[in-house]
């Protein structure tokens, strides 16, 4: 078997370093697409599939919690999940992979909060509205499982307390613009 040099290794390492990543993309598209769905559902008018009239998913799209800046909530998701597979599929930086880091955090933040509204405030839920606060977990927990390794001063953007305050600033963020 032929030797391989330390700096082939050193560019190897690089190179896989700075890929996208799939399945972050993946997930946020499959995000995008419930989302998405809510979105249609809510500027149309229309019932959800297999919800019946008077259902969960009714009366959460019906709630004054379904619009936010006169935009429905389901579409401020949809434009999340979609900053996030597109910042996953270009190469990988620390700063990119920190944003969509920041951007996932407050994605479950938010999905936390109107879980916690579906439930205790409006007595309803719908199973969109958590297959979405799911995936946003998911998505979130991915990230951390395959956050980059770095080296020197790159490592200390991927260490766990960094990135608990910056999923902390995050959410609370999104929380308060909530």
């Amino acid at each position: 078997m032929p030797k391989v040099k330390r700096s082939q290794v050193d560019t190897l390492a690089a190179v896989a370093k700075g890929r996208p990543d799939w399945i972050v993309v993946v997930l946020a598209l499959v995000g995008v697409g419930v989302a998405g769905y809510l979105t249609s559902l809510k500027l149309g008018g229309n019932q959800a599939f297999l919800c019946r009239d008077g259902s969960g998913c009714d009366i959460v799209q019906a709630s004054r919690y379904s619009l936010l800046a006169g935009v429905p909530t389901a579409l401020w998701g949809a434009g999340l999940y979609l900053a996030i597979a597109v910042l996953a599929a270009l190469p990988r930086t620390v700063r990119r992979w920190q944003s969509a880091f920041m951007l996932a955090a407050a994605a479950v933040a938010f999905s936390l909060y109107l879980t916690y509204l579906s439930i205790f405030v409006i007595g309803a839920t719908c199973p969109y509205c958590l297959a979405s606060g799911v995936i946003a977990v998911l998505l979130l927990v991915v990230m951390v499982l395959r956050r980059p390794r770095g080296e020197g001063r790159e490592a200390a953007a991927y260490k766990p307390g960094k990135l608990a305050a910056l999923g902390i600033t995050a959410g609370a963020f999104a929380l308060l613009l909530g």
